[in-house]
């Protein structure tokens, strides 16, 4: 499905609300993804050491993008 482009000035109140809403949903819908990966404590401390394994310059601990882009 295309989505259509339309000016706000073109829409009614509740074609704008309807939009709004949505936008609004999209958003929490991320929060809460971040919230559940930040609540992991298992899986913020491996965020943490792989951000401290890549400041550290340590390439061994990280599988090259391509390799998994084509796996």
């Amino acid at each position: 499905m295309r989505a259509v482009k339309r000016k706000i000035t073109d829409m009614t109140v509740d074609e704008l609300k309807g939009v709004i809403h949505e936008a609004i949903a999209e958003d929490m819908e991320v929060w809460r993804e971040t919230f559940e990966i930040m609540a992991d404590s298992k899986l913020m401390g491996k965020i943490r050491q792989a951000d401290m394994d890549r400041a550290a310059g340590k390439k061994g601990a990280f599988v090259a993008w391509d390799d998994l882009k084509n796996a």
